[in-house]
């Protein structure tokens, strides 16, 4: 299984237990990203996490479809 279905799974899961800690879907995926992003920070420094996620932002509304993401 690839990183990226791991995280599909992931994802899939805090929604569907969202109920069960008071959160809703986006809630859920809010403390992910958040817990996400110190993690990332830790492992690599602040600058890298900010360029990650701007590069991720900067990509939301494009049609650009990044095949190894989908997996």
């Amino acid at each position: 299984m690839s990183k990226w279905s791991v995280a599909k799974e992931t994802v899939a899961t805090l929604g569907e237990q969202a109920q069960d800690h008071g959160a809703d879907s986006a809630g859920m995926l809010e403390a992910l990203i958040s817990t996400a992003l110190r993690a990332l920070a830790a492992e690599k420094d602040a600058a890298y996490v900010k360029n990650f996620v701007e590069y991720e932002v900067s990509s939301l509304n494009l049609q650009h479809i990044d095949v190894q993401r989908l997996t």
